[in-house]
C-alpha cells in the first residue's frame, strides 16, 4: 500500500487499543495492536492480549467475542510496556480517536515508570477535514463508507488494519498544511485546532467549554487562560471526567478579568447561574446553615439558622452546606469536649443523660457540672469555626487592576456577599440597586482568603 510521500517519509505506528471503559483511573487496556510502517509499507505487526486488572465487562465481551476467562493467563500491561514503547518510540503514532487511546497509554506507561515520546496523527481529525458533512466519523461508519472490510470488529489487529487503509484514503484528500499541523506533540481535542488554543489570551479570566448544540459543559478560571485550557487536554488521562470533556468540547469562550480575585468570583457566580454539566463543587446549593449561640435562661444554647439574606452575626459559628453537616459537626464537638447533647438541644429528656453513665458527658444535665463550665467548653470548641466579622460598616468595592492590559475592575461587596463586578466606577450605584444576592459560602472563602493574602488591597468604602 502506498500513500503521500510527505507523510510516509517518517516511520509510522498504526495503533488500536481496546479498553474496558472510558475511566482511565478504573478501566484498563485488554488488547493492543501496532502496525509498524516504513516507506509506505507494513514491515511488522504486533499484537498483545492482556489481562486487565479490572476484569472484562460483559458489554465488551458481547461486542468483541472475548470472554474474561480467556484473559486470565495473559500478561498485564506493565509486563509488555517496554516492548510496546520500543514499537512506538520515535514514530508518528496514528490511531482513530487517538486521544482516548493516548490517555490510557500515557497512564499505563507512567505506572510502568516509562516516558514514551511520539508525534500523533488522529484519523478522526483527518476524516472531519476531508468529509465535514458526514453525520458520523466513527471507525465503523467510515469503514462502511469506504468499503473497508474487517474480519472482526472491536478487536485490535483488524481495527488497526482498517485504520491503515483509512489513512491511505484520507491523506490525498487532506491539505498538506492541515496534515502538517496534525503532526504535533501538543494535545488538541478532536473538535478544536491548535490555532484556536494558541489564540487564547495569556491573562486572568474565566473560560467556558461548550459541546454539541452549544451545551455548556464546564466553567473554569485561571491566572493564565491559555496555559490552563491547554493543561485540560494534556492531562485528560487523569480522570474519566477530563477525558469526557476533551471528547465533547467543540467551542471555547473566555471572559478576561483584571486579576485572580475577579476570576474566582466570576467562576463561582457563573457556575451557580448556568449549572454546567461537569462542574460539581461550585454548583447551586441550598441555604448555608450556621449555629447562632443565644443566651437562654440557663445558659448558652446553639440555634441552627439559615444564613440566607440575613447579616452574619458575631455569634454565628461555622458555615455548613446542609443541616445534616451542621448537626454532625456539633455532635462531634460534643464528643471531643464532653458536652451534653441534651443541654445542646440535640436530645430530649430530663435528668442525667445516657452519655453521663458512659463518661462521655460531665453531667451538666443533672447538676454534676455547672452550666458555666459547660458553656465555657462550648465557646472554646466553637472558637475555631467563628465566622469572621465584616471589616467595614457597610458595602465596599475592592479594586483590582491589570496595568498591562489597562483593565480595572471594582468588586462591589456587602457583608461577604458579592453584589457585582463593574469595569466603570460610575456603574457602582446601579449595581447596588440590583436585588440582594443570597449568601455564597464559596464567595465568603474566596474573599476572606484574598484579604488575608493581600491585606494592602485597595478598598473604596461606599
Amino acid at each position: 500500500m502506498t500513500a503521500a510521500p510527505s507523510l510516509f517519509a517518517s516511520a509510522l505506528a498504526i495503533i488500536d487499543v481496546q479498553i474496558t471503559g472510558l475511566h482511565p483511573d478504573k478501566d484498563c487496556i485488554w488488547e493492543v495492536a501496532v502496525l509498524q510502517v516504513d516507506g509506505g509499507s507494513v514491515v511488522a505487526r504486533h499484537v498483545w492480549l492482556l489481562n486487565p486488572a479490572c476484569g472484562l465487562p460483559a458489554s465488551v465481551s458481547r461486542v468483541s467475542g472475548v470472554l474474561s476467562a480467556e484473559l486470565v493467563g495473559e500478561p498485564r500491561f506493565a509486563d509488555m510496556a517496554s516492548e510496546l514503547a520500543r514499537c512506538l518510540e520515535g514514530r508518528v503514532v496514528v490511531g482513530h480517536n487517538l486521544r482516548v487511546a493516548h490517555a490510557f497509554l500515557r497512564r499505563g506507561f507512567a505506572l510502568a515508570g516509562l516516558r514514551v515520546r511520539y508525534r500523533q496523527l488522529c484519523t478522526v481529525q483527518l476524516a472531519r477535514a476531508a468529509w465535514p458533512d458526514l453525520p458520523c466519523h466513527s471507525l465503523d461508519a467510515l469503514c462502511e463508507r469506504q468499503a473497508i472490510s474487517r474480519f472482526f470488529q472491536h478487536r485490535a489487529l483488524p481495527d488497526a488494519e482498517a485504520v491503515w487503509q483509512l489513512l491511505a484514503t484520507l491523506v490525498p484528500q487532506v491539505p498538506a498544511a492541515l496534515l502538517s499541523r496534525q503532526l504535533r506533540k501538543a494535545a488538541v481535542p478532536r473538535f478544536l485546532t491548535a490555532e484556536r488554543l494558541q489564540a487564547l489570551p495569556s491573562r486572568p479570566g474565566v473560560y467556558y467549554f461548550y459541546g454539541e448544540n452549544q451545551a455548556l459543559l464546564y466553567i473554569g478560571k485561571s491566572r493564565n487562560l491559555r496555559q490552563r485550557v491547554q493543561s485540560h487536554f494534556q492531562n485528560d488521562h487523569h480522570s474519566r471526567r477530563s477525558l469526557q470533556i476533551s471528547q465533547q468540547v467543540r467551542d471555547i469562550r473566555v471572559q478576561p478579568t483584571a486579576g485572580e480575585l475577579g476570576a474566582l468570583l466570576l467562576e463561582s457566580a457563573e457556575v451557580k447561574r448556568l449549572l454546567p454539566l461537569y462542574n460539581r463543587q461550585l454548583r447551586r446549593q441550598r441555604d448555608v446553615q450556621t449555629w447562632v449561640l443565644t443566651v437562654g435562661a440557663d445558659g448558652l444554647l446553639p440555634e441552627l439558622q439559615a444564613v440566607g439574606q440575613s447579616v452574619i452575626e458575631n455569634s454565628s459559628v461555622g458555615l455548613f452546606r446542609s443541616r445534616r453537616q451542621a448537626h454532625a459537626w456539633l455532635r462531634d464537638e460534643a464528643t471531643r469536649s464532653q458536652l451534653c447533647l441534651r443541654v445542646l438541644g440535640l436530645e430530649r429528656g430530663e435528668g442525667a443523660c445516657f452519655a453521663t453513665q458512659l463518661g462521655a458527658c460531665r453531667g451538666a444535665c443533672c447538676g454534676r457540672e455547672s452550666r458555666e463550665a459547660h458553656d465555657a467548653r462550648l465557646l472554646a470548641g466553637c472558637e475555631q469555626l467563628r465566622i469572621a466579622s465584616w471589616p467595614w460598616s457597610g458595602p465596599v468595592a475592592l479594586v483590582e487592576r491589570d496595568l498591562e492590559q489597562r483593565l480595572c475592575q471594582w468588586h462591589v461587596l456587602d457583608q461577604w456577599r458579592h453584589v457585582a463586578t463593574v469595569d466603570d466606577p460610575t456603574l457602582i450605584d446601579a449595581a447596588r440597586q440590583q436585588p440582594a444576592q443570597g449568601f455564597s459560602l464559596d464567595a465568603y472563602h474566596i474573599l476572606l482568603s484574598h484579604l488575608r493574602r493581600f491585606p494592602q488591597t485597595e478598598v473604596v468604602v461606599l
